[in-house]
């Protein structure tokens, strides 16, 4: 099966139910033969629909991460660390407080009016 058409069947017919003429169309536009294996026909609604397979399929990512190594990542969380000691501590609580109080003022006028 040619896997690079897959997203395409899954983007024109999702699990809405596929006819003939569904079918016909798609071999004219995209220029693909429809296989049998990309469907199941369903005797009770008389069309067919695309396989579990082709639905939940997806493509498999093109990026390929490494493991980090003990002593990377030990690295990476000590550079993290050092960057929360450049933060402004005290903006930081001065904004806590003002927001705790606007809670509290409106917690207050909502209950008196």
């Amino acid at each position: 099966m040619n896997k690079s058409i897959i997203p395409t069947l899954q983007k024109t017919f999702g699990d809405r139910a596929i006819s003939t003429e569904d079918k016909q169309a798609f071999e004219r536009e995209h220029g693909f033969e429809w296989q049998e294996d990309w469907s199941e026909y369903d005797e009770g609604e008389d069309c067919d629909y695309l396989t579990p397979e082709i639905l939940e399929y997806q493509k498999p990512s093109q990026e390929k991460y490494e493991a980090l190594g003990l002593g990377e990542l030990e690295e990476r969380i000590v550079d993290v660390l050092e960057e929360g000691k450049n933060i402004k501590w005290g903006k930081l609580a001065l904004g806590m407080w003002l927001f705790f109080l606007f809670i509290v003022v409106y917690t207050i006028v909502e209950t008196l009016f």
